[in-house]
């Protein structure tokens, strides 16, 4: 299975896709979506959009997985901006009719590092012991991508993930 993550960002959207080959993960690909306050707005959406279609046609993912707004967010303005990117990404995944699925940043941080107030350099060490990397995790973005990414991969190999899933059916 190849899982896109997604950590969605108006200024720095970052994404990392991984593949999992007998209950281990690999970092296939990951970077960064850049763009600048100068751009108007929905041509720096259309960046975010046409950068995370083009991932999408390069390398074929079964799935998307991607941060979700933070459910307390304390700056609203900031939380609108980054449902913008969050929105264009998922409309990219759709038009590709791939399966997308939510976390809250402080979910898939707890699943990938064991503790959900983890911090940056605790999340990029988690991210390349799983993915047996170093060099996966260049820099935060990149790294809450794959974090995404394999915190899907965790729960989508779960059985009490999957009969829980069965049971409410």
């Amino acid at each position: 299975m190849r899982i896109l993550g997604i950590d969605p960002g108006l200024t720095n959207t970052g994404y990392g896709l991984i593949d999992i080959i007998d209950r281990k993960y690999r970092a296939v690909e990951g970077g960064i979506v850049r763009t600048s306050s100068d751009i108007p707005m929905e041509q720096r959406l259309f960046t975010i959009y046409s950068a995370v279609r083009d991932v999408i046609v390069e390398f074929k993912p079964d799935a998307v997985a991607i941060e979700d707004l933070h459910s307390h967010a304390r700056f609203v303005k900031t939380a609108i901006l980054l449902g913008h990117a969050r929105g264009v990404a998922v409309m990219a995944a759709g038009e590709a009719g791939l399966p997308v699925f939510s976390y809250q940043p402080t979910r898939a941080k707890n699943i990938v590092t064991g503790s959900g107030k983890a911090g940056k350099d605790q999340i990029k060490m988690a991210v390349s012991t799983h993915l047996g990397s170093p060099d996966a995790a260049k820099n935060e973005h990149v790294a809450d991508a794959f974090s995404i990414a394999i915190c899907h991969a965790i729960m989508a190999e779960s059985p009490a993930v999957a009969a829980i899933a069965a049971a409410a059916g």
